[in-house]
């Protein structure tokens, strides 16, 4: 017996070691570590919806998808509380009776008693932003029609925030809203069937292209009439003056006698809700379809509402829809309409590019390859510059601006190699190398040095009319500041895409060292010179597993292909710190930016 136990106690310490053996020799495989990595990146990037459809914000219920699940989309949930149908009558006959304030009043005291104001005065409101003209000065109004648009406009917001587009109760309503009606009689040669969202591109794009005729301004005509009251002694006639004075310069709701500027200021502010209330829509839906996604978009009872709005059977296709909206965003550009009106275009454009990526996702033996770029997104990107390339304002000036403008990373990406290739034919923008090669052969060198001076057409108002006749210019030349540009927004867009930058941080991260029995640092750590501590050693950061997609293909190939890219990235640097010229370094000022953006050890001093 004793000998037994003793063969067996001897035997059980290599047993545990050799059991341990695996599991210890894992840790220290760099192929595996890097593996790992990279899943969490691409797995988290999946999830990252506000990077994805580049929203200025974050939603609540994208902050907090647990209760967003709870009370938004189970549908054991509670029901939202809606204002009661007398309430919206009356609430609709402050419209009636030109007493707008007390109409937005009415909106604001149901979003503080929590009630939802339901898709017809939703839809009311929108339309009062459009169409609310401003009365005569004699009439002594105590507020001012911009406040009007302004806080009515805010308080849509706050019903979209309080009530968001993702609780299933509310999903026919928000449908309702974004196919309303607009019933103003100003809106009769508009196309009813379209939709409210529709409806309100069309009249931009009818401005864009076309010069309205002299806006109706009450002050003039009030001038006019009271001058004629004034020569007529006849009491009859003076009434009669009078009233029609009234009816002519009183508060009346008529988008056609707003000026031009107004009509793009209220066009574009509504624009901005519907938009808004897109991008609320489908960052929850990605959340909540990340697998199955190209079934569920193409399912007209589980797709989000842009894939409802852009489409009609034909999902992910090309349709007249995305090329009117490509033209619009090229025309806007090219008569450099305000930042933030183009803000509110490229904002729609990045919605529409990922719902056409989401189309070709496939979700094969419980993985899906991220980020997936196939034929139809590549076609939908060469339709994109074909529209810009046949613009007669069309210049390398006017594709630099549009390529800025633009949200997503893959239009960029794919409108820079389109431009590059336009010099030069065999230039493919697949990898880093192809970036570092440019500057390797110095290829900037061949264009011209003197860029001259910007000189922007000047027009009398900030929204120029289009000019269809205008022919383009047979040649372009391109400047070396814009070579280099082209090249690094090229650079930046392909980073964000593949996710390199945060995979390269994560490569880079060194677990937090362990102090010796007295307290230092191990010697090779603390005589280390190349990367300070504080900015290279961090201590780990704690995910949420609920947010990183485990579905994301991977690949030993994949691994390969990044870690080719993260060692162009340090030839890049590499390729820069030979540069001494004041000149030169002026040219590449942004690129040493970026590279120090991307991680502090890639900073050139």
């Amino acid at each position: 017996m004793s000998t037994g136990d003793e063969s067996t106690a001897s035997e059980s310490p290599a047993r545990k070691k050799k059991k341990s053996d695996p599991n210890s020799s894992r840790e220290y495989q760099p192929e595996q570590i890097a593996y790992e990595k990279l899943r969490l990146v691409l797995g988290r990037h999946y999830f990252d919806v506000c990077q994805r459809l580049a929203l200025d914000y974050v939603p609540s219920c994208v902050r907090n998808v647990t209760e967003c699940a709870q009370r938004h989309a189970s549908k054991r949930s509670q029901r939202a509380k809606c204002v009661s149908l007398m309430r919206q009558t009356n609430t609709h006959d402050q419209l009636r009776e030109f007493r707008p304030v007390q109409f937005i009043e009415f909106l604001s005291q149901a979003n503080m008693r929590r009630e939802f104001i339901d898709s017809d005065l939703f839809v009311a409101g929108l339309q009062l932003m459009l169409t609310l003209n401003r009365p005569a000065e004699e009439l002594q109004l105590e507020y001012s029609i911009v406040d009007i648009v302004v806080e009515m406009g805010e308080v849509l917001e706050k019903c979209l925030k309080q009530f968001p587009p993702c609780r299933w109760d509310l999903r026919p309503a928000y449908q309702r809203i974004v196919f309303g009606q607009l019933d103003a009689k100003c809106f009769e040669r508009c196309d009813q069937r379209e939709g409210l969202f529709r409806n309100v591109l069309h009249l931009i794009e009818h401005c864009i292209e076309t010069e309205q005729g002299q806006a109706n301004h009450p002050n003039t005509r009030a001038k006019r009439t009271a001058t004629r009251g004034q020569t007529f002694e006849d009491d009859e006639l003076f009434s009669y003056n009078y009233n029609s004075w009234m009816l002519s310069n009183r508060l009346c709701y008529d988008f056609d006698k707003l000026s031009r500027e107004e009509r793009f200021e209220r066009l574009f502010a509504v624009l901005h809700i519907l938009v808004k209330l897109l991008e609320m829509d489908f960052a929850m839906w990605i959340l909540r379809n990340p697998t199955k996604s190209h079934q569920n978009l193409c399912n007209p009872s589980r797709s989000p509402l842009v894939a409802q709005l852009v489409w009609n059977g034909d999902y992910g296709s090309v349709n007249l829809f995305i090329k009117k909206l490509f033209q619009m965003f090229v025309n806007m550009n090219a008569l450099h309409y305000p930042e933030a009106d183009i803000a509110v275009i490229s904002r729609l454009l990045t919605i529409v590019t990922v719902a056409v990526n989401l189309c070709e996702f496939q979700y094969n033996e419980g993985q899906i390859q991220y980020p997936c770029i196939k034929d139809n997104s590549l076609h939908y990107a060469r339709q994109l510059w074909k529209t810009l390339e046949a613009s007669g304002y069309f210049s390398i000036p006017l594709c630099l601006s549009t390529i800025r403008h633009l949200r997503s990373p893959f239009l960029q990406l794919q409108l820079v190699e389109h431009l590059m290739q336009k010099f030069n034919r065999s230039m493919n923008l697949r990898n880093v190398r192809s970036f570092f090669q440019p500057l390797l052969n110095r290829c900037w060198q061949e264009c011209a040095i003197d860029e001259p001076s910007e000189a922007a057409e000047q027009s009398a108002t900030i929204y120029p009319v289009l000019n269809a006749e205008r022919t383009r210019l047979k040649e372009c030349e391109i400047y070396q500041k814009q070579y280099l540009e082209l090249l690094l927004i090229g650079l930046r867009a392909y980073c964000d895409m593949h996710q390199l930058p945060a995979y390269f941080r994560e490569i880079m991260v060194q677990p937090a060292p362990k102090a010796s029995i007295d307290g230092t640092l191990p010697v090779a750590l603390a005589s280390s010179n190349e990367c300070p501590l504080e900015t290279r050693i961090v201590p780990p950061i704690v995910h949420d597993e609920r947010m990183i997609f485990q579905g994301v293909a991977m690949s030993g190939e994949l691994v390969v292909e990044y870690r080719d890219d993260i060692k162009y990235l340090l030839l890049i640097k590499e390729q820069l710190k030979q540069i001494e010229s004041t000149e030169e370094r002026a040219l590449f000022h942004h690129w040493m930016i970026f590279l120090s953006e991307v991680d502090p050890s890639l900073r050139i001093v």
